[in-house]
């Protein structure tokens, strides 16, 4: 899995360039008690981008605010985007839960 994501991120990297920064619009709202989130080609894009990145770093609790500070334009309900481990892979490893559980270098993450 780990050389399937690298050759993403190179992909990511040789392929665009800022161009789907300066282009993207990314919006999330609340329509009929659901989040939806909407964007245009750059935009989806721009946030597969960021997702093999937060993949990258294998970083258990490491995430990424989706709000108007960092890629959305428009925000009503802030979203955040936490790389954790599947139920079945905390099982496999005798761990109960992942709640409340420190992650690497003694940093606290919630699933």
């Amino acid at each position: 899995m780990e050389e399937k994501i690298r050759s993403l991120k190179c992909f990511f990297n040789e392929l665009f360039n800022n161009d789907i920064y300066n282009n993207s619009y990314i919006e999330i709202s609340n329509v009929n008690e659901e989040t939806v989130l909407r964007a245009n080609q750059e935009g989806l894009l721009l946030l597969a981008k960021e997702l093999v990145k937060l993949c990258d770093s294998n970083i258990l609790g490491r995430h990424y605010h989706l709000d108007e500070c960092g890629m959305a334009d428009k925000c009503d309900k802030p979203m955040v985007i936490t790389l954790s481990k599947a139920p079945w892979q905390i099982m496999d490893e005798g761990v109960p839960n992942q709640r409340n559980c420190e992650g690497i270098n003694g940093q606290e993450y919630v699933e």
